[in-house]
C-alpha cells in the first residue's frame, strides 16, 4: 500500500472508540473503514495500548499507516512510509519516543506509593493473569499489553482527593497523569495531541497540509481532539459524552465503533473528507 494522497488523515483512539468497550470488536465500523480505504484516507491509531498490541490489530485491520502508542508517549512509522515506499501491516516500524522512558515512570510511582501510601496497582505490579482480570483481554493480548516502553497504567484504588494529590506530585516531577476509560496513566510530558502534531508535520513535509480528523471518548483524548481540525467525541457506553460539543469538536451519534462509523459517514456525506 502506498502512502495515501488524500488531504484528510483520521486519528483515532481505540478502546470504547474504534473498539467496543466490552468485547474490543471493531466490526460496526467496518463499512466506514472501507469507505476511508476507498478514498485513500489514512487511519492513524493513537492509543494507550502498546506497540505489540497495535501490531496485532493493524494486521487484523490491514492498516499500513503510522500510529502512536501509550497515550502519545511514542510514535511508530513504517520504514519508508513518508518516502513513498510500499508498506503493509507487517512493514517494520521506527519507534520515536516523545515522552519519558518507562523505567523513570515506574520508579516515580513506586516511590510515591511507598512514601505517601497511595493505593493503586500498576502494570509493573501485575502478571498476565492480573491484566486478564482487569481488562478482559485474552492471555496473549495481556502479555502484549505488558510490553510497555513509555507509560505506566495504574488501577486506581484510592479516592478522587488522593488522585489529585498524586497528580500534583507527578507534575512536580515533570511528568503527567492522564485518566483513561479503565486506567490512570502516568506518562512523560508528551500526549496524544503531541503525537498528532508530530505526524501532521511529517505528512505535511511529505505531501502538503492535511485535514486532521480525530475521534476519542475520554479525558486522555482531549488534547488530540483539540489539536485536530475536526474532532469527535464518541458516546461512552452509558450514552454520555466526556465533554460538550464546542467549536470544531462535535458529538458522534452512537456508542463506540457504531458512533465512530456514524461520524466518518457523516463527514463523507457532507464532503468534508
Amino acid at each position: 500500500m502506498r502512502m495515501a494522497r488524500s488531504s484528510a488523515v483520521v486519528f483515532t483512539d481505540l478502546d470504547a472508540t474504534l473498539l467496543d468497550h466490552d468485547d474490543y470488536g471493531w466490526q460496526p465500523a467496518a463499512q466506514a473503514l472501507a469507505l476511508l480505504a476507498a478514498r485513500d484516507v489514512p487511519v492513524c491509531i493513537v492509543t494507550s495500548k502498546t506497540a505489540a498490541e497495535v501490531a496485532a490489530l493493524r494486521t487484523e485491520l490491514g492498516n499500513a499507516h503510522p500510529f502512536a502508542v501509550e497515550n502519545g508517549g511514542a510514535v511508530a512509522v513504517p520504514r519508508g512510509y513518508f518516502d513513498g515506499a510500499r508498506c503493509d501491516a507487517q512493514t517494520p516500524v521506527t519507534l520515536t519516543t516523545l515522552g519519558a522512558e518507562r523505567d523513570r515512570l515506574r520508579s516515580l510511582v513506586t516511590r510515591l506509593r511507598e512514601e505517601q501510601g497511595f493505593r493503586f496497582t500498576g502494570f509493573g505490579d501485575m502478571g498476565v493473569d492480573d491484566v486478564v482480570e482487569a481488562t478482559g483481554l485474552d492471555a496473549a493480548s495481556a502479555l502484549q499489553a505488558l510490553e510497555r516502553s513509555s507509560s505506566e497504567p495504574l488501577l486506581w484504588q484510592d479516592s478522587e482527593a488522593a488522585l489529585k494529590v498524586f497528580s500534583a506530585e507527578v507534575a512536580a516531577a515533570g511528568l503527567v497523569v492522564r485518566v483513561g476509560g479503565r486506567f490512570v496513566h502516568v506518562l512523560g510530558p508528551a500526549h496524544k495531541g503531541d503525537a498528532l502534531d508530530w505526524l501532521r508535520a511529517r505528512y505535511a513535509q511529505a505531501h502538503g497540509p492535511i485535514l486532521a480528523v480525530a475521534l476519542g471518548d475520554s479525558g486522555n483524548d482531549a488534547d488530540m481532539l483539540e489539536a485536530a481540525d475536526i474532532g469527535y467525541w464518541v458516546a461512552r457506553p452509558d450514552g454520555s459524552y466526556h465533554a460538550p460539543a464546542t467549536g470544531h469538536i462535535r458529538h458522534a451519534r452512537g456508542v463506540g465503533p457504531a458512533g465512530w462509523a456514524e461520524a466518518i459517514e457523516a463527514l463523507i456525506a457532507h464532503h468534508e473528507i
